[in-house]
């Protein structure tokens, strides 16, 4: 029979960072057994090159509520934190980075506030323990973009301590580096997006594994998001401005066939190409807004046991 599912799971995407794991978990054990409510701690090891493994192993035989899971190569934060959602089985998941600059004390404040009615609880890092020009003001601008262009008003998206509710995290498959925009792909889907100002530490052991090229994947990124939060909003549009220039060729040749100044045998059926090339990508707009209207209705099935509020 297996043992029943915890009430909170923590996910941890891990990559050489064999120093700060043993300390980072004797803080995670004292935050979450503080709390009096079931739980486990998933860490994923994206493949490091260092002992993470083996100390990950070690604090695993000691600890049976943790969890350890092994990529075979080195894939990337946002794979790591996808394969930890997938494991993990709480109906509230947390996750945070493995390097100490997330304060684990925080958790139970991140849970407190979840459980007001959020769905998705965002931790804000108000100060900063960063280098400016390499760090903070990136940051900040990418923010600030992310926010005009998305519609998601959150100070801090990179920040990784979230909170999430199952029903939420299941409905957001993400890739490439798009961990970073799951407020904004919430928002997209209707969810309660709530702030918390969470306490930020200077970084004790090794070098931060993220650079200023990282900022390209980002902002590519980003206007993927946007163009998939506003298509799941108006699929039909896109599709209609993808069959209007067909449909302005089909008209243009039929004028052009009725006036006589172009009157070819194959004028009609040049018409007719034109024609059915509109009327396809329509009917896939169609088919586009009936399927995303189905899925919206599932998906606000889950989040009727919470009240409806919006953020601040």
């Amino acid at each position: 029979m297996p043992a029943p599912a915890p009430e909170i799971s923590v996910v941890l995407p891990v990559y050489n960072e064999e120093e700060s794991l043993p300390i980072l978990h004797g803080e995670l054990m004292d935050s979450l057994v503080s709390m009096g409510r079931s739980f486990e701690i998933i860490y994923v090891n994206d493949h490091s090159s260092d002992d993470s493994l083996r100390v990950l192993l070690e604090l695993k035989g000691e600890c049976p509520q943790t969890v350890v899971v092994q990529f075979p190569c080195n894939f990337g934060q946002t794979p790591a934190m996808a394969a930890g959602f997938e494991v993990s089985r709480g109906k509230i998941v947390l996750t945070l980075d493995a390097d100490l600059q997330n304060d684990p004390a925080d958790i139970p404040r991140l849970v407190e506030r979840l459980e007001e009615g959020w769905d998705l609880v965002v931790g804000w890092r108000k100060k900063r323990e960063d280098g400016f020009v390499l760090r903070r003001l990136p940051s900040k601008i990418a923010n600030g973009m992310i926010a005009k262009i998305t519609g998601a008003d959150i100070h801090d998206t990179g920040c990784t301590l979230k909170a999430y509710r199952r029903e939420l995290m299941e409905n957001l498959p993400i890739y490439a580096e798009q961990h970073r925009f799951l407020p904004a792909l919430a928002v997209a889907s209707g969810a309660r997006i709530g702030e918390l100002v969470v306490h930020h530490r200077a970084r004790r052991f090794g070098e931060s594994k993220y650079g200023i090229g990282r900022a390209v994947r980002v902002f590519l990124d980003l206007f993927n998001i946007k163009m998939l939060a506003t298509f799941l909003r108006n699929p039909l549009l896109y599709f209609a401005i993808l069959a209007l220039p067909f449909g302005l060729m089909a008209s243009l040749v039929f004028t052009l066939r009725v006036s006589g100044a172009w009157a070819p045998n194959a004028a009609w059926f040049v018409m007719a190409l034109f024609a059915q090339c509109t009327a396809f990508f329509v009917l896939l707009g169609l088919l586009a807004e009936l399927v995303i209207r189905i899925s919206g209705l599932h998906h606000s099935k889950s989040f009727e046991p919470m009240s409806m509020h919006r953020n601040r």
